[in-house]
């Protein structure tokens, strides 16, 4: 009976485990912030990707991965020249923590960024900018994976620059996502707007993933291994019964 008795103890606290651990570390949504009110946070970005609308024909990048320096010599970039006004381009930016590797794609052209020296991110930021009159940027149908769970995040980053309002720097908007636990995948995709005749350049309409490094490297418990240890206990008390 005492074997039983801790045998079921222990299964449903392995249990209990997994789950109390899975809610406790899914990521969240945590709001948007002004350009001001992420500075004021002092946030460091060790890592980020880009994409923006650039200038095409110049041999100039468009999308890139890039480190807190942004220098030529650590950065990985290419040219791409397919943004076209009101139409949404998928992309998605991986990160592999045992390989400690970025890898962007947009539209189908694919960078990345291998030994990156950083094995777990814990929050991202999305920076939305749009710096002349008439254009917007926006980012949405945001879907993430990490390694406790899946789901769509609601929220957009956008940012508009009409009639004068909207178009600094300072006005940039910022969505931030927490609690991302070891690899992940993020998709969604990125809608450029200009006039026809003002169209924007280089970083005038643009957007950035943002990276915040997390604490430490991250063990993540394995959710089958953890099920067939607990059916494997119950089947035993099972076998003993009869």
């Amino acid at each position: 009976m005492r074997f039983k008795q801790t045998a079921i103890a222990l299964s449903l606290t392995t249990l209990g485990l997994f789950f109390g651990n899975a809610s406790a570390e899914a990521f969240t949504f945590k709001g948007h912030y002004s350009e001001a009110e992420f500075e004021a946070l002092g946030i460091e970005i060790p890592w980020a990707a880009e994409s923006r609308i650039g200038l095409v024909g110049t041999g100039e990048h468009e999308i890139n991965i890039h480190d807190a320096t942004n220098s030529s010599q650590n950065r990985v970039q290419a040219n791409y020249d397919n943004w076209v006004s009101g139409q949404a381009v998928d992309f998605s930016l991986i990160f592999d923590s045992i390989a400690q590797t970025l890898t962007y794609t947009v539209g189908g052209l694919e960078i990345s960024k291998s030994n990156i020296g950083i094995s777990n991110f814990s929050d991202l930021l999305i920076r939305t900018t749009a710096r002349v009159n008439g254009s917007s940027m926006v980012v949405d149908n945001l879907f993430l994976t990490d390694s406790v769970m899946s789901g769509a995040i609601a929220a957009n980053s956008s940012a508009a620059c009409s009639g004068g309002v909207g178009c600094s720097y300072w006005d940039s908007e910022y969505l931030h996502i927490g609690n991302i636990v070891g690899s992940f995948t993020l998709t969604g995709q990125s809608t450029m707007t200009w006039l026809s005749g003002q169209k924007p350049t280089r970083s005038q309409l643009a957007y950035q993933i943002k990276l915040v490094e997390g604490e430490g490297d991250v063990t993540v418990p394995e959710p089958a291994a953890i099920s067939l240890f607990s059916l494997g206990l119950l089947g035993l008390l099972a076998k003993r019964k009869q």
